[in-house]
């Protein structure tokens, strides 16, 4: 079998199962092209190490690399289509440096206040239409893209909920929202115009100006705009901006806080949160989860109410 083969074989068993894949197939495609459609027997351990290095010095992005290779190899060894995986015995290793931002309640309020400057800009988004994005964001603790690609019939205001399709895996869940959130969408929804829509935008709940869809790169740039007049920022020297995505990480450590705070048991409740986020397990919770000072403070504070003999822990 050659390797063009190989790869459509692996893509399309890893779709039926549900992974979308479009990173693996980005990085397994740039590999064919790298080495060419040649046998599975001719790719060496050599060429392999030369795709992930690059060159260069190892990178998340090397890491990556070799995770997709090494997966791709691993399920052509267990059909039996080559005898052993052609890759170094050790992958590349990398010192990962990188904490999402999290952002307090006021930087949430500066941000949202902020939205105002796109009124007076070129960029083709409602300024309250961002402002409602980023609010359902943060408190529905949503993906960028599970906010965008919302339609009108997944917002039932009188249920209180959103349903969210189609995520990772194709999974769907419905995401609660409190009553304040309830009530800033109703408003919003009330000063909406109606607008000519067009195809596949005609369902969607935040649109452009214009009525159409709303990409992720144009979400970014607004809010790339927006923080930046808000004036939060990480130090020029730091490699990383707080980002959009950490508006979800900000979510679910706030919302970590609050249980330490009012004596939940927070271990019994992680599972809670790891469904309301729509992981599969609690691993993709634990990354969401960064010791801030404040979650540090009251770490510490719980466990000196423990040592005393008063834990004061709801399970409720």
């Amino acid at each position: 079998m050659n390797l063009l083969a190989a790869v459509d074989l692996y893509l399309g068993a890893k779709r039926s199962l549900g992974a979308v894949f479009s990173a693996e197939q980005r990085i397994l495609r740039s590999f064919m092209r790298a080495v060419g459609d040649i046998p599975l027997a001719a790719i060496t351990v050599e060429m392999c190490s030369s795709f992930c290095m690059a060159g260069a010095a190892p990178t998340q992005f090397s890491v990556r690399k070799h995770y997709a290779l090494h997966a791709f190899f691993r399920y052509l060894r267990g059909r039996g289509e080559i005898a052993i995986i052609p890759l170094p015995t050790a992958g590349p290793r990398v010192t990962f440096t990188f904490e999402p931002y999290i952002y307090s309640l006021d930087e949430l309020r500066r941000l949202l206040d902020a939205t105002e400057i796109l009124a007076t800009s070129r960029v083709p988004l409602p300024p309250q239409t961002v402002r409602m994005l980023l609010l359902v964001l943060y408190a529905a603790g949503l993906r960028a893209g599970e906010g965008l690609r919302l339609e009108r019939s997944d917002v039932d205001l009188a249920q209180r909920t959103l349903v969210i399709r189609n995520t990772k895996f194709f999974k769907s869940r419905v995401v609660p929202i409190g009553s304040s959130l309830t009530e800033t969408l109703h408003a919003y929804c009330a000063r909406q115009p109606e607008q000519a829509h067009n195809g596949s935008a005609a369902a969607r709940f935040f649109t452009t100006t214009a009525g159409k869809t709303i990409s992720l790169a144009q979400l970014e740039n607004a809010f790339v705009r927006v923080r930046r007049h808000a004036g939060i920022q990480r130090p020029s020297t730091d490699r990383w901006q707080p980002r959009l995505h950490d508006m979800r990480h900000s979510f679910a450590v706030h919302r970590l806080l609050s249980w330490y705070r009012a004596g939940i048991d927070v271990q019994a409740h992680l599972p809670l949160l790891a469904t309301y986020l729509g992981h599969v397990n609690l691993s993709g919770t634990q990354k969401y989860l960064t010791l801030t000072p404040q979650l540090l403070a009251e770490a510490a504070h719980r466990f000196e109410r423990y040592a005393e003999g008063n834990p004061e822990v709801r399970h409720d």
